[in-house]
């Protein structure tokens, strides 16, 4: 059951954080195993801390699974975890306190933690809508992590840095420090999905790409990260929503470069594709990325 609640439940975190908060706080009053308290942590800290913005809430949930117990590799991230929330929480002493368990847990070569705990940290402020504050962050802990070459933790730096770039660039505008940041926060992504994903973890980073050059005004670089991104998903195998959506934003750098009658065709065949979705949400998602990068273009023809 604590399997369902904390992966399957969590797909509908979002929209139901508040239920889904109470379930978590319910189970935790229960014996957790330790093979269930990582998980337990972080999406008892992301929904409570980041979607219900109460950091001291998150805090008594994770010092509840982690009463009475010490820290060892299996359990040393979940440490973290509560080190980011105690210091959201305004916590200082207690996050360092934290942090310094979910080293000792880590055992002898404790850099990899070290450095994943502060990109769980710019992870969660992004969340709760601080990508300023998570940027200088960001920043150092990008080059710490470059030092440790093979030992960096990869996909932890790989959702950070996706997660603020992403957050950038949904912003309704943004200063020439934060644009620059989104760039980097993007390649940065790149670069540590092809160290520890697969190809459409790479098709994915290339589209997120594309879209930085896109609002940055830069339609040639993000032509060649759409058609790298395409090459990917015509040598590997299908992903029609992923290309759907990269051939919108062809569409824009399209007609960004002036090639209105090019542009045009590649948005009717993103078109033709998303008209035949039955996902209400997904239809939705398109709608509003169509709207957002070509609000001038014509509606949608229905048959």
């Amino acid at each position: 059951m604590l399997d369902i609640l904390l992966y399957e439940g969590f797909g509908d975190h979002a929209s139901a954080a508040a239920d889904y908060a109470a379930q978590l706080e319910d189970a935790a009053t229960r014996d957790v195993d330790a093979g269930h308290l990582v998980q337990f942590a972080k999406v008892g800290t992301h929904t409570i801390g980041e979607h219900l913005a109460d950091w001291p809430r998150a805090v008594r949930l994770a010092e509840r699974l982690l009463a009475g117990r010490s820290p060892d590799a299996q359990t040393a991230r979940a440490w973290a975890y509560l080190a980011v929330a105690r210091l959201l929480a305004g916590d200082g002493s207690g996050a360092a306190a934290a942090e310094t368990a979910a080293c000792l847990g880590a055992g002898a070569d404790f850099r990899p933690i070290a450095v994943e705990t502060k990109f769980l940290l710019v992870a969660a402020l992004v969340g709760c809508g601080r990508a300023a504050d998570a940027a200088p962050i960001f920043g150092g802990a990008l080059e710490l992590a470059r030092a440790l070459g093979e030992a960096a933790p990869a996909r932890a730096i790989a959702v950070a840095a996706n997660n603020l770039a992403s957050e950038l660039l949904e912003a309704p505008e943004r200063s020439s420090d934060e644009a620059a940041l989104m760039r980097l926060a993007a390649d940065a992504a790149h670069e540590f999905w092809l160290k520890c994903g697969d190809w459409r973890n790479d098709e994915r980073a290339r589209y997120l790409k594309a879209l930085v050059a896109n609002v940055l005004g830069q339609p040639d670089a993000a032509l060649a990260h759409v058609d790298a991104a395409l090459g990917l998903i015509a040598q590997h195998g299908e992903a029609p929503v992923d290309e759907t959506f990269l051939r919108l934003a062809k569409a824009h750098a399209l007609w960004m470069s002036g090639d209105a009658a090019l542009s045009a065709t590649e948005l009717a065949a993103a078109d033709a594709a998303a008209s035949a979705w039955d996902d209400p949400g997904l239809a939705s998602w398109y709608a509003d990325e169509r709207k957002r990068v070509l609000p001038d273009a014509a509606p949608v023809s229905r048959a």
